[in-house]
């Protein structure tokens, strides 16, 4: 339990920390009003803590071309947002219903039960935590890929992360990751008793069903659905922002509405968000080229540049770490001194073989599943999510009655969803890359319902505490059984440390390797060394450029 209140502390700092950003744009840009801008009818300041997140991220980024993130400097510039709070007028806090206020915070505490069982992702041992070593404590190394392959695919997650380390307990790191799926259900809440639009409601509820669905199948189930990361892992922290960007473009392409000033600077700001976290999120930008399309010049204004701006710093940092602006796509690679084809080429070769891509000029889908699912994970998952899918559909459809060629009519939105189903096939088509996706298809394929089919159905949905109840349920079963269980209930913070590993000198290229003894007989990365260079060991050379530290390798 003592996890979860501190958990409920850490949520609530962001949420202070990002409705100050919320207030200093509002004096910054003029006619914005976001503290109080409500999106699709969504309150912006419920999303709060993404504004938080976001702007740590963009501060260290920046930072980093300069020096470590462990630094007075950056901390006074990340923590200034929260003295906005003091503003008073139209600043003020507002009071909302007692009911959906203590439903929040219930979510938070349920959500941060999962801390108590919380271990690491071997990613992190692999490279997360090391380039969050090297944010921390040094200015950014040019061609630091050569080092470690994985160290170019460093997402915003990590540069957000370098500054949460305290006293070596990286509980914090999981409390990020926990930021995104309170959200999550924070929308969801609002989604279904908030919210007059009977639509959303219905979509809502169909999420809830895949979610409690999620527990059962074959291998006791698991069909796609929002799980908790270990530490780590940020699948769906970038679900949770793929899933919101396009659930605002596409809401807007449905009500065939026109974006307005403010909109256009909320989605600009998740879809950043979302590239940060993982470049396949540029696709949400043909979601906004569809919207925008009709009349592009009315947007392209000054209100782009900080994004333009914030976008091209990403882009150089991405240059200078692995020579290519997005990493590992070997076209968008470019010369310079730290650059190595082969390293790019096998990275991306090595993506598509691992997650087994779609070969569309090669293979037919069928022959395609069938390799695919030989990864007893993909075809488990798979089966599960379609049974899920379908069930959640027959419950609906015995419910409620359908809209007519409802689908015909949206044909844009279906074509937009297909795309993005395409393009994850085509790339590296992993369960884990592809919760976003599975939560889209299953929110919008559940959207052509108008009414219930019976009264005493609609009397029953229209009883707050049974919507009340199943939130609650799919919330609950969110985080393992087992963080629930005595044994895992502790008095005091948990604390997460990495092991204590023993390195030994590499002589014949640079750096240290984890030295092969009984204490180690297990290890098979790095961890916490920024010196240490995982297998393959190719011959690294460091030189100094302009102050610089410019990993090179030695072909």
């Amino acid at each position: 339990m003592i996890n979860s209140l501190y958990f409920l502390i850490f949520y609530s700092l962001l949420h202070f920390h990002g409705r100050g950003i919320l207030i200093l744009l509002d004096k910054l840009i003029p006619n914005i009003g976001l503290l109080n801008y409500r999106i699709q009818k969504f309150p912006i300041v419920l999303l709060s803590p993404l504004f938080s997140l976001f702007y740590i991220g963009q501060i260290v980024l920046i930072a980093n071309f300069f020096t470590g993130s462990n630094n007075i400097v950056v901390y006074i510039i990340s923590l200034f947002p929260v003295t906005a709070n003091f503003y008073k007028g139209k600043y003020k806090f507002k009071f909302e219903k007692i009911e959906i206020v203590l439903l929040r915070i219930l979510t938070i505490i349920i959500i941060g039960f999962s801390s108590n069982t919380i271990t690491f992702h071997q990613d992190a041992a692999s490279y997360h935590l090391n380039t969050q070593l090297f944010i921390r404590t040094e200015k950014i190394v040019l061609g630091l890929a050569n080092v470690y392959v994985r160290y170019g695919y460093s997402s915003l997650s990590d540069y957000i992360s370098s500054i949460f380390w305290v006293d070596n307990n990286f509980i914090f790191l999981h409390f990020l990751n926990l930021v995104f799926i309170s959200i999550f259900y924070i929308f969801i809440i609002w989604c279904l008793l908030e919210s007059s639009n009977f639509r959303l409601k219905i979509m809502s509820l169909g999420l809830l069903l895949f979610g409690i669905l999620d527990n059962f199948g074959i291998e006791g189930g698991r069909n796609g659905y929002i799980d908790i990361d270990t530490i780590g892992k940020q699948d769906n922290a970038f679900a949770i922002l793929f899933f919101l960007t396009n659930f605002f473009i596409i809401e807007k392409i449905y009500k065939q509405e026109k974006l307005n000033k403010v909109d256009f600077f909320i989605i600009l700001f998740l879809i950043l968000f979302s590239v940060e976290y993982r470049f396949f999120g540029l696709i949400s930008i043909v979601g906004l080229l569809l919207l925008i399309k009709d009349n592009i010049k009315d947007y392209i204004q000054l209100d782009v540049i900080p994004f333009l701006s914030l976008g091209l710093i990403w882009v150089i940092k991405n240059y200078l770490i692995t020579s290519c602006l997005f990493y590992p796509i070997t076209f968008t690679c470019l010369p310079s001194r730290w650059r190595n084809n082969f390293i790019s080429e096998w990275q991306s070769e090595e993506l598509r073989f691992f997650h087994s891509a779609y070969n569309i000029l090669s293979e037919t889908p069928m022959e395609w599943y069938i390799r695919w699912s030989e990864r007893y994970l993909n075809y488990y998952v798979s089966i599960n999510l379609v049974i899920s899918f379908l069930i959640v559909l027959l419950v609906l459809n015995i419910l409620l009655i359908r809209k007519k060629k409802h689908f015909i009519k949206n044909q844009k939105i279906v074509l937009y969803l297909f795309l993005i189903f395409a393009v994850w096939l085509l790339s590296a088509p992993s369960i884990r890359f592809g919760i976003g996706i599975f939560l889209l298809f299953i929110f919008y394929f559940t959207s052509n319902f108008k009414h219930f089919r019976f009264k005493f159905v609609n009397n029953l949905f229209n009883k707050r505490y049974l919507k009340i109840s199943v939130i609650l349920i799919t919330i609950f079963t969110t985080p393992l059984i087992k963080n629930y269980s005595v044994e895992n209930l502790s008095t005091s913070l948990k604390q997460i440390t990495p092991p204590s590993i023993e390195y030994e000198q590499n002589y014949d290229t640079w750096g240290v390797s984890v030295k092969v003894s009984n204490k180690n007989e297990d290890v098979k990365f790095c961890w916490l060394n920024k010196e240490c260079t995982p297998p393959p060991n190719f011959k690294i050379i460091e030189e100094n450029l302009y102050g610089y530290r410019l990993m090179i390798l030695d072909n």
